[in-house]
């Protein structure tokens, strides 16, 4: 690593090692992850899931030092020293250090959680919120790079490589946390659901699966939508592939995790093939789509991404929910992309710039 370090002659290599680096505790997290759920006599703190995150942890805080030395100039405090976007990641490593200690002494205490209980954890969550500090750099760094008011402008083409590879990170982090309402490890519209009127005993228990199964379509639009419209918010157009990228971050690594059921695999491979069709056309989009009709664009990405899956369910399987039920589970995740667009492009400036052009926007 400091061979590496002294050979980095740019800030985006830099970063790149960073996110990679990321990578390493991501997958650490799920592989963790897949170790309480299928191996449930799971016991003690020291394991081989949790050798694999820490030492992740050890060698992205060996890199971050590195960093921040050979950033250093003479005299200049360590503390200081940090290249810009660092400082969090330096906090995330000391934090993650301190949530580690504190999840030890909570396992020693308390046990190990073997279900639910695992993902919100209070020192688990603490963990969760470093390693969004330390997958962040690359978006930090990025940001600090670039000159206010020029994020969009035609010499800018928007987030760096590292940038973008944390932006997906922090989905595939994300869907971690909320595997218990993803939409991707759920049977869904593949499970049996007979209507029952109101007031019919077991009315409840039986449409609790769907209950959740509707919030999940909900939550995984928005963890899908909102990191989508991040990136577009750095660059004139989406950048080639983002959706896919991002599908595949909140779709496979949950699948994968739980066990990798048939209704699992065959709901992520319809969406990922969908968000492959979707990355297609986005780049035959009109600039107008991306300024005044942004929430028309992010309604057909979520219809399609869910439409994807859908199909899949009835070639695979079946899809045994009502009609108006799954079609009603499109729409409401299509208003939900919709309303996403909406919040991130309000504004009669920002409409204005997308209409007249980089001009309007230095202004």
């Amino acid at each position: 690593m400091l061979e590496t370090a002294r050979n980095t002659s740019t800030d985006a290599r830099r970063d790149l090692v960073t996110e990679l680096l990321g990578l390493w505790l991501v997958l650490a997290v799920f592989l963790d992850g897949w170790a309480h759920i299928n191996l449930p006599s799971l016991e003690t703190f020291f394991t081989p899931w949790h050798a694999a995150l820490y030492s992740g942890m050890l060698a992205t805080a060996a890199w971050t030092a590195v960093v921040i030395w050979r950033n250093r100039a003479p005299g200049q405090p360590v503390l200081q020293a940090a290249p810009p976007g660092y400082r969090g990641t330096a906090a995330g490593v000391v934090l993650f250090a301190v949530a580690g200690g504190l999840d030890l002494l909570w396992h020693e205490i308390l046990g190990i959680e073997v279900s639910l209980d695992a993902l919100v954890s209070p020192t688990h969550l603490l963990l969760g919120f470093s390693l969004f500090l330390i997958l962040g750099t690359g978006v930090r760094s990025a940001r600090a790079a670039g000159k206010p008011g020029e994020l969009k402008h035609a010499r800018n083409p928007g987030l760096t490589p590292a940038a973008l590879f944390a932006v997906v990170l922090m989905t595939g982090l994300g869907a971690f946390f909320l595997v218990y309402c993803s939409a991707f490890v759920r049977p869904g519209p593949t499970a049996v659901f007979v209507p029952a009127p109101v007031g019919t005993p077991g009315r409840i228990q039986s449409e609790l699966p769907v209950v959740v199964t509707l919030a999940s379509y909900l939550l995984t639009t928005a963890l899908i939508i909102a990191p989508f419209l991040f990136t577009l918010s750095a660059a004139r157009r989406p950048a080639r592939g983002i959706v896919t990228l991002l599908v595949a971050a909140a779709a496979w690594l949950p699948v994968v995790m739980v066990g990798l059921h048939p209704y699992s695999i065959a709901g992520a491979a319809g969406a990922t093939i969908a968000a492959v069709v979707v990355d297609v056309l986005l780049t035959r989009v009109p600039d107008a789509w991306l300024g005044r009709r942004l929430p028309a664009l992010t309604v057909g990405i979520a219809a399609l991404l869910w439409t994807g899956q859908l199909v899949a369910f009835a070639v695979t399987d079946a899809i045994r929910w009502p009609v108006s039920l799954w079609l009603g589970a499109v729409v409401l995740s299509a208003a939900v992309a919709a309303g996403l667009a909406l919040l991130s492009s309000w504004g009669p400036g920002r409409w204005a710039a997308h209409a007249t052009g980089p001009a309007v926007e230095r202004s």
